[in-house]
């Protein structure tokens, strides 16, 4: 949504804080001795061998002050007369297991927080026939190195997304329903028959196809801010709170087709304005659970940016009872679930009435997949049923295809496409331009000319200039450079499922939670020629996708540029969100030479942009 991936969303350097210490307890409780695998003492755990400083210093530490304890065997004939014992030392057991695994995961949360990247190149820096990756005896492993990085992408059936499902079926309700029986948001699953036919769906109404509808989109809104920037007078302008947040709001409005309003403006509900309330829907109220809210709210900008937010924050940030906002959090987390899908359902309805009418409808996600529905039921789409039989390689059950074009499914991917679309790319945005800063002040070294005037001089080359395509072209890649220097985000969370995975030979036990570090790969010499310096010209290295049967349209993905994910779970909006990246770019520097006024600001917990005020002549 851009970045649109939720689980590129969630890994903004703190948003595991309160996650990973949550999912670590999860995983430790109950592992054998098997699972377990080597014992500190059965590492190199000595203490000439343990380190003193840095991330990997603290680690030890923290391991040397949570000893583990053997597991008891049942079968120990000194239990056959007291299991009270047997069970008070299994409890011994799991409880050590979980102060270790909190521990590790706590020192692994803290590190992405406050100094992502020292700990990051530390893991890099370490000789790679002793630690291919960081992988301690109890506690989640830390891949950092290209190829590694890849392999946990592309390779599902090893490394699942399973640690979302839950909250992303939850944030979707349909009566709290069961996760085993009900897809999620397709971004949360890697499961065959949930994934695939959601993708082919998806894929169908987000399209590469429609890059010169998303560039219109997003130079219109980005040239709205700077021009009235300049109107100001006074030399200066946030790009947080103007183009960073608003390019990707007016995507999300215009293209995925959730609309918002300025406060009284007429909206396209009937008889409804910007910030009018509505009554809840009563067939809605069959299938979604409303706890929080007792009518709808036609959104205002600010309303809708913070609806995403809150339901972003309690979906994926908000784990941990104990946190003094935790209480805070979640009520605002639900009614803004709450709010968003009442609205939803309410531009779901109206439309489809307008459709079944045969009365024109703005060209949008949501009317698209509308469009769908309609086709599949009057018979008009026939081709669809057999393209995602292809994609999953048997026959459809009964009735499978209507349920994923069901009023309450388009609902589900309207809200988990949309609540991917702002917070993430505003950030995003916002660290584009800081890197071009950056490289103006010298922070990088460049290379093949790569310079900050170049960018300049691309920006400024007029729309319908035969160079108009060849700038854009330039502007995308330092975009992508920019980001690869500074990404929004360190790391993705994936699961090991299976035993007997393994990383250069180094084994990873089923259930472990698995930090896998896009940023890190993309700053990795073995993979990336001098990785910082700034170089608009490197190889993409583009690569089919792993199964391509499924993504024909699709371009081919970089094994460079990682931050919109790779494999499977490639970023949906990549397009979007490229193209969001490279017109805020351009139009900041077509507003003349800019000049740093300040650093980049964000929020007290480090998960989102606050601020970055740049100065213009």
């Amino acid at each position: 949504m851009a970045l649109w991936n939720w689980h590129t969303l969630i890994n903004s350097p703190a948003a595991f804080f309160n996650t990973v210490i949550t999912l670590a307890k999860r995983i430790c409780t109950g592992i054998s001795s098997a699972e377990m695998g080597k014992t500190p003492a059965q590492t190199d755990d000595k203490p000439e061998n343990i380190p003193t400083a840095g991330f990997l210093g603290k680690i030890a530490a923290a391991e040397q002050k949570t000893p583990l304890v053997p597991m008891p065997d049942p079968n120990d004939p000194r239990y056959d007369a007291d299991r009270a014992a047997y069970e008070a030392d299994k409890k011994a057991y799991e409880a050590a297991l979980q102060a270790r695994g909190a521990a590790v995961a706590g020192i692994i949360a803290a590190g992405l927080r406050t100094q992502p990247y020292d700990m990051l190149q530390e893991l890099l820096d370490q000789p790679k026939d002793a630690m291919p990756f960081f992988k301690p005896a109890v506690g989640p492993a830390v891949v950092v190195r290209h190829a590694h990085v890849i392999k946990c992408l592309e390779r599902t059936d090893l490394f699942t997304v399973d640690p979302y499902v839950l909250e992303m079926v939850k944030a979707n309700d349909d009566n709290a329903r069961n996760p085993e029986l009900s897809p999620p948001f397709m971004l949360g699953t890697d499961k065959d028959e949930w994934y695939l036919p959601d993708d082919v769906l998806l894929r169908r109404v987000v399209s590469r196809q429609d890059e010169k509808i998303l560039t219109a989109l997003a130079r219109q809104e980005a040239e709205y801010w700077t021009q009235r920037a300049k109107e100001e007078g006074r030399g200066e302008i946030d790009i947080v709170p103007t183009l960073a947040r608003f390019v990707p709001l007016r995507i999300v409005s215009d293209y995925l087709g959730v609309h918002y309003y300025s406060a009284g403006e007429p909206s396209c509900l009937p008889g409804l304005r910007g910030g009018d309330t509505f009554h809840l829907d009563d067939e809605l109220r069959q299938v979604f659970t409303f706890q929080q809210i007792q009518e709808g709210i036609v959104p205002t900008g600010d309303n809708l940016f913070n609806w995403v937010k809150d339901a972003f924050r309690n979906i994926f940030n908000n784990f941990n009872p104990v946190d003094p906002l935790f209480a805070q959090f979640r009520q605002q987390g639900l009614q803004a679930t709450e709010y968003l899908t009442a609205y939803i359902h309410e531009l779901l309805k109206f439309y489809k009435e307008k459709l079944q009418r045969g009365e024109p409808v703005p060209d949008t996600m949501l009317t698209r997949l509308l469009q769908l529905q309609l086709n599949l039921a009057s018979g008009q789409d026939t081709a669809l049923e057999q393209e995602v039989q292809d994609a999953l390689g048997s026959l459809l059950p009964s009735g499978e295809l209507g349920r994923r074009l069901s009023d309450s499914q388009i609902r589900a991917n309207v809200f988990g496409t949309v609540v991917g679309g702002v917070v993430n790319p505003e950030e995003a945005s916002a660290r584009v331009i800081d890197a071009i800063l950056s490289l103006k002040d010298g922070k990088y070294p460049v290379l093949n000319g790569s310079t900050y005037q170049r960018a300049l001089e691309m920006a400024q080359v007029p729309a319908g200039s035969p160079r108009e395509t060849e700038s854009l072209g330039i502007l995308r890649k330092y975009a992508l450079e920019g980001l690869r220097l500074e990404p929004q985000g360190e790391v993705l969370i994936r699961r090991c499922i299976k035993d007997n995975t393994e990383l250069d030979g180094i084994p990873i036990r089923k259930g472990t939670l698995v930090f896998v570090s896009h940023a890190a790969a993309m700053r990795d010499p073995e993979a990336v020629p001098d990785p910082l310096a700034f170089d608009i010209t490197r190889d993409e290295r583009l690569a089919a996708y792993h199964k391509d049967r499924t993504r024909g349209d699709e371009a081919p993905q970089s094994t460079l540029y990682l931050q919109h994910g790779f494999g499977r779970h490639k970023c949906l909006g990549r397009y979007a969100s490229e193209i969001t990246l490279q017109e805020t770019l351009r139009a900041m520097l077509r507003l003349g030479n800019l000049e740093r006024l300040g650093h980049l600001q964000m929020d007290d917990r480090n998960l989102y942009a606050v601020s970055l005020r740049v100065g213009f002549s």
